[in-house]
């Protein structure tokens, strides 16, 4: 009788048979290496909760998935995909309308150490954050954690608008916003000793972030 690692094994070489993939390709969709998809395939590797949680999303019509993982081993987080964070000069909030939900690993939740009441999946725009995170990739925001913590990338609004930065402490006052693509965008402050004529509130901070292979 087979191990259920082993099962495991099957399940991801029948969901990459199926969708007509080499191992390249697939992992390619799902952002790791071919020889990765090749490991776990020859029981040599263990399929990480991440790669589960995106094989779930990008193949989850496949029957052979849902064999991979138990429903309850997952939660849908809210997308708000008409809500942007700006990785460059800011994005303007269109609407905060719920437009669809995402399912996510409750043990990767954890793990991040996210709260999936208070948690939220936006997008990035922009190359600010380059190379860390790029315009288009997937955040998951969590709305309870507003406490900086020095060098945590947060999705903040200034005047009206969303920017994911990381952010730095700078007693008694201020705060430091700073971009990882520091050869394009110089880092500012808001001083809270002065009179700021703009809103400023730290929205939540981000933790985690994923793109699709493109």
């Amino acid at each position: 009788m087979h191990s259920t690692q082993e099962n495991i094994a099957e399940l991801v070489k029948q969901i990459r048979e199926n969708a007509g993939l080499s191992v390249r390709d697939f992992g390619a969709k799902l952002g790791v290496s071919g020889s990765y998809i090749s490991q776990v395939e020859h029981n040599k590797s263990k399929l990480s909760p991440e790669v589960k949680e995106l094989i779930l999303q990008v193949y989850k019509d496949f029957t052979a998935v849902k064999q991979i993982v138990k429903p309850q081993d997952f939660i849908n987080l809210p997308v708000r995909s008409d809500v942007t964070a700006s990785m460059g000069y800011g994005v303007d909030i269109v609407d905060e309308t719920q437009t669809g939900t995402y399912a996510f690993s409750q043990k990767l939740l954890r793990d991040i150490g996210a709260d999936p009441k208070y948690s939220d999946v936006i997008f990035s725009s922009g190359d600010s954050m380059y190379p860390t995170i790029e315009g288009g990739d997937c955040l998951v925001v969590d709305k309870s954690k507003t406490e900086i913590y020095d060098g945590k990338i947060y999705c903040v609004r200034i005047d009206g608008q969303l920017y994911a930065k990381r952010l730095q402490k700078i007693p008694p006052n201020k705060i430091k916003v700073i971009s990882d693509n520091k050869e394009k965008y110089d880092a500012f402050y808001v001083d809270f000793s002065q009179n700021i004529d703009f809103d400023f509130a730290v929205i939540g901070e981000v933790k985690w972030w994923s793109r699709v292979a493109r």
